[in-house]
């Protein structure tokens, strides 16, 4: 399992490879950042609240990750 941990405003973002291709994205809870994740997100994938975290189709995925690297100040692999 690979998880990249971006920051988008010092708040981290994980995104962690599934076995399927598919992503899951999860940050911890903060109003203004779920709402940059959901225009992300948003038609890609779904929302999980099992586990609080979105799901993005594996088709979707490079793209995903893309506009969250394009949001970030920096991020750690």
């Amino acid at each position: 399992m690979h998880i990249t941990t971006y920051y988008i405003n010092n708040i981290p973002v994980y995104i962690r490879s599934l076995p399927s291709g598919d992503i899951a994205v999860w940050h911890p809870y903060d109003i203004e950042l779920g709402k940059v994740i959901y225009q992300i997100g948003y038609g890609k994938g779904y929302w999980n609240t099992k586990y609080k975290n979105w799901l993005i189709f594996s088709g979707f995925a490079n793209s995903v990750i893309c506009d969250i690297e394009t949001r970030s100040s920096h991020h750690a692999k």
